[in-house]
């Protein structure tokens, strides 16, 4: 079966970078609790730390949420909200901030900052692993199935700070809507697409920095101290471009009539946003496919797949049986997928991509 144009959307979480040697989450997580225990900068953040994260597990815990819950993005969020002090939208509700925070959050919470600057540098180490061109040398399977099913764009939604994507591709054939004169990013690039893919960072980047003189959301060769990032499952859908227009981009090419088949590659679900768009596709066009690509345990399959479709993807329930079907867990790393198996027939031999026959003359 042919694959045409705007067939494919995908989108790529954190598990997509991870054999590129970009850490997800829950190392990253390790990795702190070793820099409290070991470094003299991190150690007396230590009672700050225990206390923010065992009241985000007794948060979650209330609302039986009970597990891995906590992960670092989890913890910047809540730093972000913290930091607000009285400027945060609930302080009038609030009788008085937990006499424990205020103990280990210093007079005016300057530990909450300080600690959040120390995770955001680190996280630009986590993003940017020295040499990085070959450790991401497997997203060339994009480029492999570009070739093979030859139509342009291809459009690639990631959830991801790094660089895997543009480096292994090279920046010359990926469009991200920076004027490549200027750097500075214009919606307007993205109306007559000239390049291979069309890659909407929707979470921000580790070298993308606002211009502090115009305002303008700018473009740099290299990561750079203070990157455009957002952090934080409520708040990652933002009014400002390019935020607002990339999300716009995903719910465009997620509802378009030619759009058959989602491939989520590493990704956790762990977006209420996203995951929402993805539910809305799938319930628009029920010959619609998502494919999940992750590895995970064969006998946890069936069960993983019903709780993607009716919690995480948030279907109703006189939908799930039918949602199911549209919904395929593909049980691979994403290295091994990108690198063997992602090319037109495995796309097309399984029916997940589905195209009506053309109707005769």
């Amino acid at each position: 079966m042919e694959i045409r144009e705007n067939n494919i959307i995908f989108l790529l979480g954190a598990g997509c970078s991870k054999h590129a040697e970009i850490p997800i989450s829950p190392d990253m997580v390790k990795e702190v609790q070793k820099l409290l225990k070991d470094d003299s900068e991190w150690k007396k953040y230590t009672n700050l730390y225990s206390y923010l994260r065992s009241s985000i597990e007794y948060s979650e815990g209330i609302f039986g949420n009970f597990g891995n819950t906590f992960n670092i993005e989890r913890l910047l969020i809540i730093m972000s909200e913290i930091e607000k002090r009285d400027k945060n939208i609930i302080y009038p509700f609030i009788g008085s901030w937990n006499l424990r925070l205020a103990e280990v959050a210093g007079q005016n919470f300057e530990k909450i900052t300080e600690l959040k600057q120390l995770i955001k540098t680190k996280l630009l180490d986590w993003t940017n692993p020295k040499d990085l061109f070959t450790k991401a040398e497997y997203y060339k399977g994009f480029k492999n199935l570009h070739s093979e099913i030859g139509y342009s764009p291809l459009r690639i939604f990631s959830l991801n700070y790094d660089l895997c994507f543009e480096k292994a591709i090279g920046d010359d054939e990926v469009e991200q809507g920076f004027d490549p004169k200027s750097n500075e990013w214009q919606y307007s690039n993205f109306e007559e697409i000239r390049k291979s893919f069309c890659l909407y960072k929707l979470h921000g980047s580790i070298n993308w920095y606002t211009d502090k003189h115009t305002g303008r959301l700018m473009l740099s060769n290299h990561p750079v101290t203070n990157p455009e990032l957002i952090f934080g499952i409520d708040t990652k859908l933002k009014s400002t471009d390019p935020y607002f227009f990339y999300t716009s981009e995903f719910r465009k090419w997620l509802l378009h009539k030619d759009c058959k088949l989602i491939v989520a590659i590493g990704y956790s679900f762990a977006d209420d946003y996203i995951n929402d768009l993805i539910s809305q596709s799938l319930i628009n066009d029920k010959k619609r496919q998502l494919l999940i690509v992750m590895p995970i345990n064969t006998d946890e399959l069936e069960s993983k797949k019903n709780t993607l479709a009716t919690e995480q993807l948030n279907f109703k329930h006189d939908y799930n049986k039918h949602c199911n079907e549209q919904v395929h867990i593909h049980n691979q790393v994403a290295e091994k997928f990108l690198t063997n198996e992602m090319n037109a027939e495995f796309l097309t031999k399984n029916n997940y991509i589905k195209n009506d026959e053309e109707a005769p003359f």
